[in-house]
């Protein structure tokens, strides 16, 4: 999913770019979650990596990220969690046999939603790190440069 927009501001290595997703896309409805959840129509500020460009305030560019990192940033945001869960269920027989309860649904089902919860805290450490910036949208293209005032 690729995103166009202007750009706002410029810092090092970044740039903020008001985004509005297209009006034709109907499809995957990523841009909610790229947009924390607002309608499609609203615009959003998104901070993107500028990596090989150079871009000014004003510039129409166009966001997105690499192939194959969406995959591995939906694996790493839904993939984790749900594997934390299954894991929580299949400790369920240690926990209980460590706490002297007797092995139940309630138990299975509190088991995993802590191993769930575990893996969203993993989520939200890891996602602070330098190595899920390269999984953050970049500038892929500049489409229309700004118009530069002549003094």
């Amino acid at each position: 999913m690729s995103l166009q927009g202007k750009v706002t501001a410029v810092e090092e290595g970044f740039a903020t770019v008001e985004v509005e997703p297209r009006p034709e896309c109907k499809g995957c409805h990523a841009c909610t979650g790229l947009l924390d959840g607002e309608k499609r129509s609203a615009k959003k500020q998104i901070k993107a990596k500028t990596e090989n460009f150079r871009v000014n305030v004003g510039d129409e560019v166009l966001l997105d990220l690499h192939p194959g990192e969406g995959t591995l940033a939906a694996l790493l945001i839904f993939g984790l969690p749900v594997a934390g869960f299954i894991i929580g269920m299949a400790l369920t027989p240690w926990l209980c046999q460590v706490t002297g309860h007797e092995i139940s649904d309630l138990w299975r089902l509190l088991a995993g939603f802590a191993g769930m919860a575990l893996a969203f805290a993993l989520v939200a450490v890891v996602a602070r790190t330098r190595q899920a910036e390269k999984l953050s949208l970049k500038v892929v293209e500049i489409i229309k440069p700004a118009a530069q005032e002549i003094s």
